[in-house]
């Protein structure tokens, strides 16, 4: 496992710090991307996308602790809203380990939306066109994109590609969800806010997250971690034992220690680091290690949920009801 040069580390931490203060005036004085026009016409506009407000991407960029939920129930709605009202940071809808299209995820989105509750998506893995495959999540609402299996720079410049508009990247534009379908951008009849504004918006809100899941990818981390656009490097535990030989053992000390190795080279590199928490003492535990971006998995807590409340009936059954 290598570690950035101290040179390297530097430069980057202070490009990030340039950055950190444009973040920092886009979040106290961000568009709302709503127009006077669509409203003096009557025109029913949500009051307002994730993608306007840059709490987000200000806090991930800032390295304070954010707690997200990986969800593969795409069919399920009322989860999202659920997590939403919990006061939960951001819902992470999995296109990679599920069955989801951009269609099921559009509605998560929705819901998550209407509780104020950001979405990024992680794409799955192997896709030729990364551009036109992120772009079908991003028409649908997400705030941001979260490519698996990152083991270069390629990969992470693929991905700022996808989901920054021109000059930054190179996302298409149109009429979208998160523009009010460019209702937004209707200048005349006393409009104030153009698409173009909306544009400069997205591009300082959107996210751009990587899972760094192999050796091959940590050893690549001094590299992924040049590109100034990323968010946050999250670290998969699960895989990572796989490629160790290690098979689903997220907890064997030499896993646990390549993955602190792991964060320790991001955060150095002034990048928030992620690590996911099946329960509350894994979050402790990599909280304390430094990881900030925190995920906990919809279907654990289900599951977790599910065979407590089973658990508990059994022991009252099984002692006549004492």
């Amino acid at each position: 496992m290598t570690s950035p040069l101290i040179s390297s580390s530097a430069s980057r931490l202070l490009m990030r710090h340039y950055r950190l203060a444009s973040v920092t005036a886009t979040k106290k004085n961000y568009h709302r991307c709503t127009s006077n026009n669509a409203q003096n016409n009557n025109i029913s506009l949500p009051e307002q996308h994730s993608l306007s407000n840059g709490t987000l991407r200000h806090k991930l960029r800032t390295g304070q602790p954010t707690l997200g939920v990986v969800t593969g129930f795409h069919n399920d709605t009322d989860h999202a809203e659920t997590l939403g009202l919990l006061g939960y940071d951001f819902l992470w809808a999995d296109a990679e380990h599920s069955t989801a299209n951009a269609s099921t995820v559009a509605n998560l989105i929705l819901a998550a939306e209407r509780r104020g509750l950001p979405t990024l998506v992680r794409i799955g893995y192997g896709y030729q066109n990364v551009i036109g495959h992120s772009q079908k999540f991003l028409v649908a609402g997400a705030q941001g994109i979260i490519l698996p299996q990152c083991e270069s720079a390629d990969d992470v410049h693929k991905i700022v590609d996808a989901v920054k508009f021109p000059p930054i990247g190179r996302r298409g534009l149109a009429g979208e969800r998160w523009n009010a379908w460019g209702l937004s951008g209707q200048k005349n009849g006393g409009g104030d806010v153009t698409l173009a504004d909306c544009v400069r918006t997205s591009n300082d809100n959107s996210i751009v997250g990587v899972v760094v899941e192999s050796r091959r990818g940590i050893e690549a981390l001094d590299e992924i971690l040049s590109v100034e656009q990323i968010d946050f490097v999250f670290v998969a535990p699960t895989d990572l034992s796989a490629d160790m030989g290690l098979h689903g053992q997220i907890r064997h000390p030499d896993v646990v220690d390549m993955v602190d190795k792991a964060g320790q080279t991001i955060r150095a590199a002034g990048v928030s680091s992620g690590m996911l928490a099946l329960n509350g003492d894994d979050y402790v535990k990599y909280r304390q290690l430094g990881f900030q971006v925190m995920v906990g998995v919809a279907h654990t807590m289900f599951a977790e949920g599910a065979r407590s409340l089973k658990s508990r009936a059994e022991d009252y059954e099984s002692s006549g009801g004492e």
